[in-house]
């Protein structure tokens, strides 16, 4: 009987790995941009929520003179 086991092919094992890795980096850099683009939304509103208070905290105290800041 002739052997008819399958045998693998070493360069489909390297093309599976190759792909698998760069598939892999494409995920973590895709939820790696998306965590970095919501970290930096969070920290714009929570800037404008700073901005917003001080406007109103300004606003409650009066005018501010800005001549006498400058130097």
């Amino acid at each position: 009987m002739t052997d008819t086991a399958n045998h693998q092919v070493p360069e489909l094992g390297r093309l599976r790995r190759a792909l698998a890795t760069v598939f892999g980096w494409m995920e973590a850099m895709e939820s790696t941009s998306f965590d970095y683009t919501l970290n930096r939304i969070e920290r714009l509103e929570r800037e404008v929520g700073l901005m917003k208070k001080e406007l109103r905290q300004s606003s409650e105290t009066g005018p501010v003179d800005v001549a006498s800041g400058l130097s």
